[in-house]
């Protein structure tokens, strides 16, 4: 399964990719920093990202019609190449224009848009049905593990070689991915071909969503990615900080503790998938709410401790769990839909990930300040509980059928 060239050249590129997506970030907000000391700008980053992203993905699936899989991976890692020696020359000619800076920053998030579900579609082509959740187990343990390292690797670079060099490194290291991207099989198996059909625009782009609407099974498995987006916010960094500074009443290291924690738990759930993947396979449905039980319980004991070392056990557990659930949806949609309509029903889940997920960000971050921080992990795990109603409608359905 995963000694294919195929699956090595996709797996390698994929690592290349996201390690240059993790320097990439370090570098915009360092440079963006020393450029213009202003929180409000740099807190426009990740505003800037979600927009390009939630744009690009309800877009894409007029580009998965016109392009090959493996065309559109290759050619999005190539673009950013190209944006990364723009970005690099701003900084190293010292170009004070922050829309220039900006439009840069979105276009590199657009091209994201796509490329994260014509991968996850592409999958299914070169691996055997069976071994899909062996091969997802894998692809997410590579991810986080090389999340986990850049963010590290990347600070230190930044801090010694300098945001303009961060970007050039960045720059190889998409190169080197639009390589291997470019050497993965252009026709195989659920690859689908490029048609053309007498549809109206919006008819294509709402080709992702009439499929997810038309199926049970996705419409349980979307609103499970719906309630998770929104619940799940209360991980992101401003909520933490508060959560370290005001629960914990420690310094900001322990922020790092935390996501370290919740990175080894990510890194555990792809590495036990990848050994026993047989064993969940054929029981997706099946292990699904106890996945969604235990992100809630953990979210719920972890808001409401004030010991820092028992967090970071339920840091662990959280992400072990939250790993566990998103490798079971990937697995669950791939088994749903057939390889042709893939690319489109991953680019919706993008999409309505993506904008759930910024919208609940803010939400989450004033009720942060309104109330504390406990209340609002409380709700977190609230949210969560109730992801449990659709996936028991899932293996209910799985038991009908």
């Amino acid at each position: 399964m995963m000694k294919t060239k195929a699956f090595r050249y996709l797996w390698v590129g994929q690592a290349l990719a996201n390690g240059g997506d993790v320097f990439f970030i370090v570098a915009i907000i360092a440079a963006l920093f020393e450029k213009t000391h202003s929180p409000f700008l740099m807190s426009i980053i990740p505003v800037v990202i979600t927009f390009s992203r939630f744009i690009s993905s309800v877009i894409a699936p007029l580009v998965l019609d016109r392009f090959h899989l493996k065309n559109l991976l290759f050619f999005s890692q190539s673009f950013k190449t190209i944006i990364m020696i723009l970005l690099s020359i701003t900084l190293f000619m010292n170009i004070e224009n922050m829309v220039v800076f900006f439009v840069l920053v979105s276009s590199v998030a657009f091209l994201d848009g796509w490329a994260l579900p014509a991968r996850n579609a592409y999958v299914p082509s070169i691996v055997r049905r069976e071994d899909l959740m062996g091969a997802n187990g894998f692809l997410s343990t590579i991810d986080q593990a090389v999340q986990f390292s850049a963010w590290a690797a990347g600070g230190i670079l930044a801090a010694f070689a300098g945001e303009e060099w961060t970007l050039v490194l960045t720059a190889i290291l998409f190169l080197a991915s639009s390589f291997m991207m470019y050497s993965l099989p252009v026709y195989g198996s659920g690859i689908p071909e490029k048609r053309e059909q007498a549809v109206s625009l919006a008819e294509k782009m709402a080709s992702g969503w009439a499929d997810i609407w038309r199926n049970t099974k996705l419409r349980n498995i979307f609103l499970i990615y719906a309630i998770e987006s929104a619940a799940t916010v209360v991980w992101i960094a401003a909520i933490l900080y508060v959560y370290v500074d005001q629960q914990l009443g420690r310094g900001e290291e322990w922020w790092g503790f935390i996501n370290g924690a919740f990175f080894i738990g990510l890194i555990t759930a792809g590495l036990l998938l990848l050994k026993i993947h047989r064993l969940f396979s054929g029981n997706v449905y099946r292990w699904l709410p106890l996945a969604l039980i235990s992100t809630s319980l953990a979210t719920l004991f972890f808001g409401l401790t004030h010991i820092a070392v028992i967090s970071l056990l339920f840091s662990v557990i959280f992400g072990f769990f939250d790993g566990l659930k998103v490798i079971l949806l990937q697995t669950a949609v791939q088994h749903s839909v057939t390889p042709e309509k893939l690319g489109k029903v991953f680019a919706a889940q993008g999409a309505v990930t993506t904008l759930i997920f910024g919208i609940f960000s803010m939400l989450a971050g004033y009720f942060t300040e309104a109330a504390g921080v406990s209340p609002v992990f409380i709700g977190s795990s609230i949210l969560l509980m109730t992801a449990v109603i659709p996936a028991i409608a899932l293996k209910n359905n799985l038991t009908e059928d």
